[in-house]
């Protein structure tokens, strides 16, 4: 039997939280960081509260498509990158960063050969093991 749990968006309470993150790191750039689709309650219901952040990272993109269609215009980072020939092509279509973790990405992006160039993050293994390129 599940558990009863509830989560709730506080829009506002977000916004006050960026707001003190920004006042804490005044000479930083501060980016929202929002996952799984806003842990299942839309992309849609959290970002206005994030319009003071310099970006926003996601996981997912389409996600990423929906929230420059709901008119999110600075940068997107896709935290987990590229999987096809297809997603290099939504990527600059939509004008994406993309998070490049291993080789194969690279050659990905490479092999697409986009028009504009794409804007990338190169991710390091920093000790975890997860994912990312050995420094």
């Amino acid at each position: 039997m599940p558990r009863p749990i509830n989560a709730y968006i506080r829009p506002r309470a977000v916004q006050h939280n960026l707001e003190v993150v920004r006042q804490r790191a005044s000479n930083s750039r501060v980016w929202a960081v929002v996952k799984a689709n806003a842990y299942g309650h839309g992309i849609e219901r959290i970002y206005p509260a994030l319009q003071a952040a310099d970006g926003i990272a996601l996981l997912d993109l389409d996600e990423a498509v929906r929230v420059r269609q709901l008119g999110w215009d600075k940068p997107v980072l896709l935290l987990e990158g590229i999987f096809n020939r297809s997603d290099v092509k939504t990527a600059e279509e939509f004008g994406l960063t993309v998070a490049v973790h291993c080789d194969e990405q690279r050659e990905l992006i490479s092999a697409a050969k986009p028009r504009r160039p794409i804007d990338i993050y190169l991710k390091m293994n920093s000790g975890m093991n997860r994912l990312g390129f050995s420094p």
